[in-house]
């Protein structure tokens, strides 16, 4: 394969400014550059020359940019412009300030919050191209985007529409990136929107378990795994809902995935709910052991102590079982009969020992259910059938302050003026702040988002650290937060040039000294000659010395050109310099301004 030469310093038609290589793919370098004509920042990229040489192909090339340009959402990188100059074939593009997932997943697998909350992004972006009849074809993580904010955007649409030169979607040559392609591109049959959502169900998988499913070294292979093999499983602990929009989205046959992206989408979204789901009927299992269990048994104690969450997410009523007494046969009566006197003697006896149990016992209550009431509702409840209320407090999922436990529970029979003790909610357990520092921006929001904390991201500038990185997240990491708590999260900007100090004259001077943070610093210099010139052909201008102010050290000098604009760039790196002009033979007048990149 040819070498495409490095075309970073050159400008594109004498507008499109080309500063550094951000990537490349089998059919170009994409540089990040700057547009001149609306000053500001975009991506370019320049086909490679052997792609351009058929003209067929170029105006192909051509057609689909057009196509793709009206493909306008937000998930979707917008191509601005399309054209060919002497340096070749290009695009420009929306410059996205962030990483690639393939960047991402360097770092080993996603949380599963993290993972479906960027393929139902992806899969939103794609429904809106699938609208237009434009099928990407090589959906993959390098083409995956991740802002700073945590947003993602499909880069290089549509690329392998444009090389392939198709727009009837079913083309004879095989298009797309082995590892991630559906069954019916490795065979070269028709493509669709069902291609897509493979590509999607494979990058999900990839998220989960930190690689593809497939991994095989030749696109033979690969081809093969992917026509007749099913994914290995994803890894233990994988919530069942993403397993199942995996599977789906991974079927063979293209009739048997989702139908859409966007019925993917919703699919994932639902997913979304799926641990809360499974967390409230394991609640409600574990309340309705602890209200079906015996009032007096030990067992159902210790369910409640540890549980009371459960109590206060479900509660089942247990009607109250009255035990009877087997009938007793009606007394004999004694052949020879008692005396009417006799009788008048045990009915009196009987009498007076009711009066006496009823004298000596305690009247009982049966204890009301106050489960969900908030303090002063189960104070007055308990307190209306003569029994005492002690509380305490616990954290719970449950409404802050409403009651999750009781004990004894709802139903018991207890003597009049027993003690009920109750178990108010303290609210959800404080979340400790993790450790973002160092972490994407985008990802670390997903992280908080999955602990239940909202991100307020701000960019910063932070020479020497990549851009879109956490330089500080306040509060804390460690500090224990209420969920729903925003953290404040001070992210690197993009490196630009900063204005630092200036200074100008006629004769010779010093600058003050000056901080540079950034690996590289220009000088600017504007210089005039005042009246003629000694020599007719030659002309002794000003020349300035870059100095160390301690120990008074050279590390560069150079001469100050007639004219406006003069820049010099300098990659010397952080430290403290100043500037020594001195005058020449012929009076000038000059200016210098210092600026710093980070």
């Amino acid at each position: 394969m040819p070498h495409a030469p490095d075309l970073s310093g050159r400008a594109l038609d004498g507008r499109y400014e080309l500063h550094a290589v951000i990537g490349e793919g089998t059919f170009g370098r994409v540089y990040r550059g700057r547009d001149r004509r609306l000053a500001r920042a975009v991506a370019v990229k320049v086909i490679k020359p052997w792609w351009a040489e058929d003209p067929e192909w170029v105006r192909s090339f051509e057609l689909e940019a057009q196509l793709l340009a009206r493909v306008n959402d937000p998930g979707i990188v917008q191509i601005f412009d399309v054209g060919h100059a002497r340096e070749g074939l290009y695009y420009v593009a929306e410059l996205v300030d962030g990483e690639s997932l393939a960047h991402r997943l360097q770092r080993g697998p996603l949380l599963a919050a993290e993972a479906r909350g960027i393929a139902e992004q992806l899969c939103r972006a794609l429904t809106r191209a699938h609208s237009q009849r434009v099928i990407h074809r090589d959906i993959k993580p390098a083409n995956v985007l991740i802002s700073a904010d945590g947003r993602v955007k499909v880069g290089d649409f549509g690329v392998a529409r444009l090389a392939e030169g198709s727009t009837d979607g079913a083309g004879a040559t095989v298009v797309g990136t082995p590892r991630y392609m559906a069954p019916e591109q490795a065979r070269g049959g028709p493509i669709g929107p069902a291609t897509d959502v493979y590509g999607v169900g494979i990058v999900l998988y990839e998220m989960l378990a930190g690689r593809p499913p497939f991994t095989e070294r030749t696109a033979i292979e690969l081809a093969l795994r992917h026509l007749h093999d099913p994914p290995p499983p994803l890894p233990a602990g994988t919530p069942e809902g993403l397993i199942e929009v995996v599977s789906r989205a991974l079927a063979k046959r293209p009739g048997d995935r989702y139908p859409s992206a966007a019925a993917m989408a919703a699919a994932l979204a639902a997913a979304g709910d799926e641990t809360t789901a499974t967390v409230s009927v394991r609640r409600a299992r574990a309340a309705a052991a602890v209200e079906a269990a015996p009032p007096t048994t030990g067992a159902a104690t210790a369910v409640l102590e540890r549980a009371p969450e459960a109590v206060a997410a479900t509660r089942v009523r247990v009607p109250t079982i009255t035990r009877r007494e087997p009938a007793k046969p009606p007394p004999r009566r004694p052949r020879g009969g008692l005396g009417a006197g006799a009788a008048v003697l045990l009915l009196l006896l009987a009498a007076a020992t009711a009066i006496t149990l009823l004298a000596t016992a305690g009247s009982d209550v049966k204890v009301p259910d106050v489960l969900g009431a908030r303090r002063a509702a189960a104070t007055r409840a308990l307190r209306r059938l003569g029994l005492k209320p002690t509380f305490r407090v616990r954290y719970s999922e449950a409404r802050t302050g409403s009651a999750v436990a009781q004990s004894p529970k709802a139903g018991a029979r207890v003597s009049d003026g027993s003690t009920v003790g109750v178990v108010l909610s303290k609210g959800p357990p404080p979340v400790p702040v993790p450790a973002l520092v160092g972490k994407p921006g985008g990802q670390a929001g997903a992280v908080l988002g999955g602990l239940g904390l909202r991100a307020t991201l701000t960019a910063v500038p932070a020479p020497g650290v990549a851009p879109g990185l956490v330089t500080r997240e306040s509060p804390v990491a460690g500090t224990p937060v209420r969920r729903g708590s925003a953290v404040v999260l001070d992210v690197a900007e993009q490196p630009r040039w900063r204005a630092l100090t200036s200074f100008s004259g006629e004769a010779g001077g010093h600058s003050v000294p000056f901080r540079i943070l950034g690996r590289r610093w220009r000088v600017i210099s504007t210089m005039g000659y005042q009246g003629i010139c000694t020599f007719v052909f030659f002309c002794s201008g000003p020349s300035a010395r870059v100095l160390h102010p301690a120990g008074d050290a050279t590390v560069t000098q150079f001469d100050l050109g007639d004219g406006t604009d003069q820049t010099r760039v300098f990659t010397s790196g952080p430290g403290l310099y100043e500037i020594a002009v001195t005058p020449g033979s012929d009076t000038a007048k000059w200016s210098v301004q210092v600026e710093d990149y980070y």
